[in-house]
């Protein structure tokens, strides 16, 4: 505690003791029977600013004291009856005493807090594998009833179920992103592996917006963890297809400089503002640019948090009316390494 912060808590005290002083002068000055020569007087106003002194130097350390036990107990344990045993001073205990039930109150609201999302989150995991049979069958029936409706519907109407796929991978993998050290394993993976895997699903809609789409680059080795590394190529291969214009161009290199192999997915079209580019990866963030399409301004979110927490780097670059690219960078050092002999 400060100086002036004891002062103010104190006030009371020092504004009694000030009065009680300033009475005895009075007193000292009006009774003229009272006799003591000034030197006398002088000791005695010496002796009393001295007791002052020490009175509040001995004050303000028990003050402190008091403080620094209480900050102790409510960062320890509060919830430990014991240690409010300890408190000397009754305020200090009575104060001790209104943390611990309140801390108490706070363990209780977690536990339930806990147990409601633990039920919350055990039910939605469940709808997102259910929900699974219903969109497969959907499909079935409609490449069944190929023959029966025009290219046209089948192609809206693929391109929608498409549509609620990825929303559901997007609530699916944003749920294990939160137990994401418990699930993940990280290994060598080759990355034209991860760039097949990402593909996959992908093909109507390079056939519908005729997009040409080229894979450059040598085939390297990665350590990451697939699922979730083709998760975030696969984000990033969607933003590309949504935002390419018809007969437009998609490129895919890999590219390797020093330690870093880098997957490069750019996408021709109107591009990224330069204004927007620092905002790209924020959540919720959608630029009102990009071809008035809807978007949720997630699925970059998500893959620059997976991204991070895989020890990767996700960046992107643009010139607006041109271009937009993405780059994901495996990043070869010993931390990884170590966690890949671990797994």
């Amino acid at each position: 505690m400060s100086i002036i912060n004891y002062l103010k808590e104190r006030w009371l005290t020092y504004i009694f003791i000030a009065v009680s002083f300033i009475f005895s002068v009075i007193v000292y000055k009006l009774d003229k029977k009272f006799t003591m020569s000034k030197s006398n007087a002088k000791y005695v106003v010496v002796g009393l600013i001295l007791l002052f002194i020490i009175f509040l130097i001995i004050d303000y350390t028990i003050y402190n004291l008091r403080i620094n036990k209480f900050k102790s107990y409510c960062s320890n344990n509060p919830l430990s009856d014991e240690e409010l045993d300890e408190f000397i001073y009754p305020m200090d205990k009575e104060y001790g005493n209104i943390v611990h039930n309140l801390a108490k109150e706070y363990e209780i609201f977690k536990s339930d807090i806990s147990t409601k999302s633990s039920e919350e989150l055990e039910f939605i995991t469940k709808w997102v594998h259910d929900i699974k049979v219903p969109i497969s069958a959907m499909r079935l029936i409609l490449e069944s009833h190929d023959g029966d409706h025009g290219q046209e519907f089948y192609r809206k109407m693929d391109t929608e179920i498409a549509a609620i796929e990825q929303c559901i991978q997007k609530v699916f993998y944003h749920i294990k992103s939160n137990t994401f050290y418990n699930d993940y394993k990280i290994s060598e993976i080759e990355t034209k592996k991860l760039i097949g895997a990402a593909l996959k699903g992908y093909s109507n809609f390079f056939s519908y917006k005729k997009i040409n789409i080229s894979i450059s680059g040598d085939n390297y080795k990665v350590l990451t963890d697939e699922k979730w590394s083709t998760y975030i190529i696969s984000q990033i291969l969607s933003n590309a297809v949504k935002y390419t214009p018809v007969n437009g161009h998609i490129s895919i290199n890999t590219t390797k400089k020093e330690n870093k192999i880098t997957i490069q997915i750019r996408n021709s079209g109107e591009g990224i503002l330069a204004k927007d580019i620092a905002q790209i990866f924020k959540k919720g963030y959608t630029s009102s640019k990009r071809n008035g399409m809807k978007a949720t301004g997630y699925g970059m979110y998500l893959s620059k948090k997976l991204s991070d927490m895989l020890g990767h780097e996700l960046r992107v670059e643009s010139e607006y009316g041109k271009y937009a690219q993405f780059n994901l960078t495996f990043v070869k050092n010993e931390t990884i390494y170590s966690v890949a002999k671990m797994s």
